[in-house]
């Protein structure tokens, strides 16, 4: 697993903040509709991106986990917009 750090203080934009509070939210109420906790490590190396931290399964983990795929395509653009503007 290959950790890429980098400085979301930095990195991120107000839209950008927005955006992935939005993922997170919806990946919340995916869970609550269907009745489950949506604390896992996907929700957790999520949660990782607030303070720096990109993990590279989250895609694989998300496919897994059956997300629809509205919030997979929102992990990409997270993880797109952090490797094409990491510093």
């Amino acid at each position: 697993m290959n950790i890429v750090r980098f400085n979301r203080h930095e990195l991120f934009t107000s839209e950008m903040m927005d955006f992935h509070s939005t993922t997170l939210r919806e990946m919340e109420d995916y869970y609550i509709g269907i009745d489950e906790s949506w604390f896992n490590s996907l929700y957790n190396s999520l949660c990782g991106i607030w303070d720096g931290y990109l993990y590279p399964e989250m895609i694989e983990s998300a496919t897994e986990l059956g997300l629809p795929i509205h919030i997979i395509d929102r992990i990409q653009t997270t993880i797109k917009f952090i490797e094409n503007n990491k510093k």
